[in-house]
């Protein structure tokens, strides 16, 4: 089993028992509506999740079970529209000092990056955990080609350097984990990173 299978995998099992970040649920959810693999994986976790729950031994007496949280997923939801109907490439980006063109996002831990055509980012590490999804275009690092709508996951300890590949503009969402990173100034030294591609 390869390390893409496993980030996968602990991904997926986390987001459907609802114990992802804010970010890292939406990035979930993109990669739920734009991936048809990433839809049916979302959809079977939470038909298993129903069943262990309906299986599950009832509480002890005097104890209200505890309520049942309903799938919330809506792929028409509107808050999906400020990455998949507004035009990405207009937005107002800003190159950071590394060179790559970024976007804040409204929710903390999570921004978009952006690659044109041939445009590489400097090789870099990066000290803490993060998953990404691309929105459009494609992009590719020492480790695979990534496309619309797949995952691709960082860990601490591995290095990268993605270009955008193709003849469209590459643009993703990252979320990163909470905290400090483990090593490294602006991950210019210290840990790198890894990403892979969701091939399930």
């Amino acid at each position: 089993m390869s390390f893409h299978d496993n980030a996968y995998s602990a991904f997926m099992l986390d987001y459907a028992a609802g114990s992802l970040s804010t970010a890292e649920r939406l990035v979930g959810d993109l990669h739920r509506v734009l991936s048809p693999s990433g839809a049916i994986n979302a959809r079977m976790l939470d038909a298993v999740g129903g069943m262990l729950l309906e299986d599950a031994p009832p509480r002890a007496v005097g104890r209200p079970p505890a309520p049942v949280a309903q799938d919330t997923f809506d792929p028409a939801s509107r808050r999906f529209d400020p990455y998949l109907k507004r035009d990405l490439i207009a937005l107002n980006w800003r190159r950071s000092i590394f060179g790559v063109k970024t976007m804040p996002t409204d929710i903390p831990m999570a921004s978009m990056l952006r690659l044109d055509p041939g445009e590489r980012a400097p090789g870099h590490n990066h000290g803490r955990r993060d998953v990404t999804v691309v929105l459009q275009g494609s992009y590719a690092d020492e480790f695979g080609v990534y496309e619309r709508g797949d995952l691709a996951f960082a860990e601490p300890g591995m290095r990268h350097q993605p270009r955008a590949v193709g003849d469209e503009i590459c643009v993703c969402l990252l979320a990163e984990e909470a905290g400090r990173p483990l090593l490294g100034f602006f991950g210019l030294f210290g840990v790198g990173v890894k990403k892979q591609k969701d091939a399930a």
